[in-house]
């Protein structure tokens, strides 16, 4: 659009950092020194980083608000509604709880202002971790440093905008699983994955992800899928669910070592090294980093 053209970043996943970036032409009648930005060109580049990243969006309040405990504190709200039968506890309005979820999930973020940063060539602008655009080249600093301004506030209504849709998926898992969504009814479970909490990503999953891993998702796909047809549709949906974890490689093993049980069901270095998988998970997860090195040489050992 108009010239602009994104360098770096996912337009459909705007990461909260922007760097934006135009060239200056040499000029015969140069505006240095008439121009109080003028000395914001370093060799005939100009160029202004943002931080838009919300610090503040309604997941990171909760996390704020109930500190490490967030994820038990809800799990025990989840599982004190289960022993209830499903039922929403006396007391607890299920529409004045949306409202205040959605009354948080709102709270606005103070804007950072885009800052001038130096950079001598254009590969080192690509260096930076940000979406990164191009605006074009410019005979005047004027023309330049309006359109290098003005981006960065049409970034960060577009950033927010796909920040308030992830959001709204997060309240609406929470009260799924509230509403008693995420009890299991193992006969009722079909291949269509809904051994896993609703139809989200581990971003929106809360409680404990080792015990989900080791009390629900292994024992359905070892024990529950009856056929190949029916595992691989409910192994996609695990992969789905998992992809925001960083480390892909265990889930391809957990998936390996699952289809070797299947087949092997005695198989003890199997076993031992699928409740390590799925501890190393939870662990990373959890941001229990302590514990990940000797988790993975307890799985080396086993190789």
């Amino acid at each position: 659009m108009l010239g602009v053209v994104q360098k770096k970043g996912n337009p459909l996943e705007l990461c909260g950092r922007l760097v934006v970036y135009a060239k200056i032409r040499p000029s015969v009648n140069p505006e240095t020194g008439r121009l109080p930005f003028a000395s914001m060109v370093r060799n005939g580049l100009l160029v202004v980083k943002g931080e838009f990243k919300a610090n503040d969006t309604f997941k990171h309040f909760m996390q704020h608000e109930l500190g490490e405990s967030m994820n038990d504190g809800i799990s025990e709200m989840i599982e004190h509604i289960k022993e209830q039968g499903g039922e929403i506890p006396e007391g607890m309005d299920p529409e004045a709880f949306r409202e205040r979820l959605d009354e948080l999930s709102n709270m606005e973020v103070i804007p950072v202002p885009a800052k001038i940063i130096f950079c001598d060539t254009e590969d080192e602008i690509l260096q930076e971790d940000a979406d990164i655009y191009y605006i074009g080249e410019f005979s005047g600093l004027s023309q330049a440093h309006l359109c290098i301004t003005s981006l960065p506030i049409f970034y960060q209504a577009q950033y927010r905008e796909q920040q308030a849709s992830i959001e709204q998926k997060y309240i609406n898992e929470i009260l799924s699983q509230i509403e008693g969504n995420e009890a299991v009814d193992i006969p009722k479970l079909k291949a269509s994955g809904e051994f896993l909490p609703g139809e989200g990503t581990l971003n929106t999953f809360i409680g404990n992800l080792l015990e989900l891993l080791g009390g629900r998702v292994v024992p359905y796909l070892l024990y529950q899928v009856s056929d190949e047809a029916e595992y691989q549709v409910c192994i996609r949906r695990f992969y789905d669910f998992m992809k925001p974890y960083p480390n892909p490689s265990d889930i391809d093993a957990i998936d390996r070592t699952i289809q070797i049980l299947r087949k092997e069901t005695d198989n003890k270095k199997a076993q031992a090294k699928l409740e390590l998988l799925c501890e190393k998970v939870s662990a990373l997860y959890h941001e229990e980093f302590e514990r990940i090195p000797g988790l993975q040489k307890e799985l080396e050992a086993l190789e």
